[in-house]
């Protein structure tokens, strides 16, 4: 099948992690696809990379209103009648796509995602009226990565929506291919990855009523009060971060919103028991089964983590079988050819 996947994110723009992320299924769908990805660059440019075909318009700095993704858009619909499936892995990429004529991957909408900073809300309100309104209206699949983003979309329009779940690279995050981090005790910390949606507060509740358990950051640009049992690691590569998940005890995620995390997906395919909030878009990913939720424990104190944790062989065996990117590329490829 010949596939076109449009993205704002790529590996040569994006700050995000090189193995996680909804950019991945562009690579898994390459291993038995002819695949062309429209991002942007320093240029309007084509190159391999790997056995993706990726072509770039030029573009440069912030994007607060939509040139580049309106130019990625432009691009994809000049050459979409080339293609037998049209697929913008996010919203934003989507504005002069043929009518009827692609599927998108929704991953926030107003309402679901609750943002604490002014120009982030302005941000979201204008790309839902600029932008995805129009989206809901000329997609022809809407696939969202959680159960709440389905029910956030307008009634007229649901029923071209369905919930297909976020990927992970479960060959990459694979403790198999990990060793402990040489800067903290192996077993003896608790990491936690990413700032969306972050519930700081009850994050420095378990922190304080922890004072002898180290909690590693990873992701967070805002430090929170003075703990001295906080520390905060900055440029942590891929390679690094999987070291991370494979010495801790536990993976500590305490949400205030979520749609998809990609932290809890890491995790998990590293086997690695998780102690996170029982709310919607979590609850689509992980079980009781799969997961310690904080409504569980008795307080905020964790004075022996060997009694929460789950079976890791269990764990990794649930992110394989449920959330690997070839069986969800599996759900999409059928989407496509509906």
């Amino acid at each position: 099948m010949k596939i076109l996947f449009l993205s704002h994110q790529w590996t040569n723009n994006s700050h995000l992690s090189l193995y996680s992320g909804m950019k991945r299924i562009v690579h898994f769908a390459a291993e038995t696809n002819d695949v062309t990805l429209v991002t942007w660059g320093t240029g309007d440019k084509e190159h391999m990379e790997g056995n993706v075909h990726v072509i770039t318009v030029k573009g440069s700095g912030k994007d607060y209103l939509f040139l580049k993704r309106m130019a990625i858009s432009r691009k994809g619909a000049a050459i979409a009648k080339d293609f037998d499936a049209v697929h913008s892995i996010v919203s934003d990429c989507t504005y002069y796509l043929p009518d009827h004529g692609f599927t998108m991957t929704l991953h926030v909408l107003p309402g679901v995602v609750h943002y604490k900073e002014l120009k982030q809300n302005i941000f979201l309100f204008m790309k839902y009226h600029i932008i995805q309104k129009r989206a809901f209206r000329r997609a022809k699949e809407i696939a969202c990565v959680s159960t709440n983003l389905v029910d956030g979309i307008p009634a007229k329009y649901r029923g071209k929506a369905r919930f297909i779940p976020h990927g992970i690279d479960t060959d990459f995050w694979n403790p198999a291919l990990a060793k402990p981090h040489p800067g903290f005790s192996e077993g003896g910390y608790i990491l936690c990855v990413g700032a969306h949606g972050l519930d700081k507060d009850l994050l420095a509740q378990f922190i304080q009523a922890n004072p002898a358990l180290p909690f590693v950051f990873v992701g967070i640009k805002e430090k929170l009060d003075d703990f001295p049992n906080a520390h905060y690691l900055t440029k942590v590569s891929d390679e690094d971060l999987r070291d991370l998940y494979f010495g801790c005890a536990l993976m500590f995620r305490p949400l205030r919103f979520a749609t998809a995390n990609n932290s809890l997906l890491e995790a998990l395919s590293m086997g690695k028991t998780v102690l996170a909030s029982r709310i919607p878009g979590v609850t689509d990913y992980l079980s009781d089964d799969t997961c310690v939720f904080i409504d569980t424990l008795k307080d905020r104190s964790l004075p022996d983590m060997t009694t929460l944790r789950l079976d890791p062989t269990f764990l990794r065996q649930t992110a394989l079988q449920k959330f690997g990117w070839r069986k969800v590329l599996d759900t999409y490829i059928s989407l496509y050819n509906r």
